[in-house]
C-alpha cells in the first residue's frame, strides 16, 4: 500500500545517522523528523506515552497527512498506539537490529546460526548502552543520585548478569562506519565473545519513507484505530 501527501516521521534516535543518509536520496522527502531518546526503551510504558504524545503533535500539524513511525515493536512498546487524524505506518520489525538487516527473517537466520548473539549498531555505541569496558561506568552514572550505593551495586551486578548468557557479538551498519565497529570489536574482544560483522540491508528503512508499503513487511494503523497484537505475533490494528 501507498499512501500519498505529505509525510513526518517520528524515529529513535537510534536511527539518527541512518535515516540522515537516507535523506540526502532526491526521492526521500520529508515534511519533519521528530526523534524520542532510545533510553526510553527501558520501560515500554514511558515509551508508549512519549510515542503517543508525539503522534498527537505532529497529528495537530495540518500539513501533514502519512506519519511514519521508525520503531520496532520495542518490547511491546507500541502497542496501543493510536492513530489520529493521519495514518500510521510502521515496520513489522521486533527491534531496530530487524530494521537495520532488512527485515525480520534476515535477523531470525543469524539467531539460529548463532544462538546467544548481541547485536551492536552505530546507534545504541553512540548511545554508550552496549556491553562492554565502558557499560559499569554508564550505568553507574545513570543511577547516581537517584538511589543509595547498595541499591546501585545491586543494579549494576543485575546488568551485568543480563548479558551472562550471550556468547557472540554482530556489528551491523549501514553507514560505514568504522569508530563504531571498531569500539564493537574492542568490546567483543573484552567479553570474550566472538566477533562478526554484517552489512546492514536499508532497504526496510528506505521503504518506510518513501513507500511502497506492502502488508507483508509494513502495518498501516488507519485514522481511529490503535497498533495490536494478532495470532502468531503479528502486528495488526484494531478498534481503539
Amino acid at each position: 500500500m501507498k499512501t500519498g501527501g505529505t509525510r513526518a516521521v517520528l524515529a529513535c534516535d537510534v536511527f539518527a545517522d541512518e535515516i540522515a543518509r537516507l535523506q540526502d536520496e532526491p526521492d526521500v522527502s520529508l515534511h519533519s523528523v521528530t526523534w524520542l531518546e532510545m533510553g526510553l526503551h527501558d520501560h515500554p510504558d514511558n515509551l508508549r506515552q512519549c510515542v503517543q504524545e508525539a503522534i498527537a503533535a505532529i497529528d495537530s500539524d495540518p500539513a501533514v497527512e502519512t506519519i511514519l513511525l521508525a520503531y520496532g515493536l520495542c518490547g511491546q512498546g507500541l502497542l496501543g498506539i493510536r492513530a489520529g487524524r493521519c495514518p500510521l505506518v510502521l515496520p513489522r520489525a521486533s527491534d531496530c537490529v530487524a530494521i537495520l538487516l532488512g527485515g525480520e527473517a534476515r535477523r531470525e537466520a543469524m539467531l539460529k546460526d548463532a544462538p546467544h548473539t548481541y547485536f551492536y549498531t552505530p546507534g545504541w555505541v553512540r548511545g554508550k548502552r552496549v556491553p562492554g569496558p565502558g557499560r559499569e561506568a554508564h550505568v553507574r552514572a545513570m543511577y547516581a543520585g537517584k538511589y543509595d550505593d547498595e541499591m546501585i551495586e545491586e543494579l549494576v551486578e543485575a546488568d551485568r548478569d543480563a548479558f551472562a548468557p550471550y556468547r557472540h557479538a554482530c556489528y551491523v551498519d549501514i553507514t560505514d562506519d568504522e569508530g563504531a565497529r571498531d569500539y564493537s570489536k574492542h568490546c567483543a574482544d573484552c567479553l570474550g565473545w566472538e566477533f562478526r560483522q554484517e552489512r546492514g540491508d536499508p532497504a526496510m528503512l528506505r521503504t518506510l519513507l518513501v513507500g511502497p508499503w506492502s502488508a507483508e513487511d509494513f502495518l498501516v494503523v488507519p485514522p481511529g484505530l490503535r497498533i495490536a497484537m494478532g495470532p502468531n505475533l503479528t502486528l495488526r490494528a484494531e478498534q481503539a
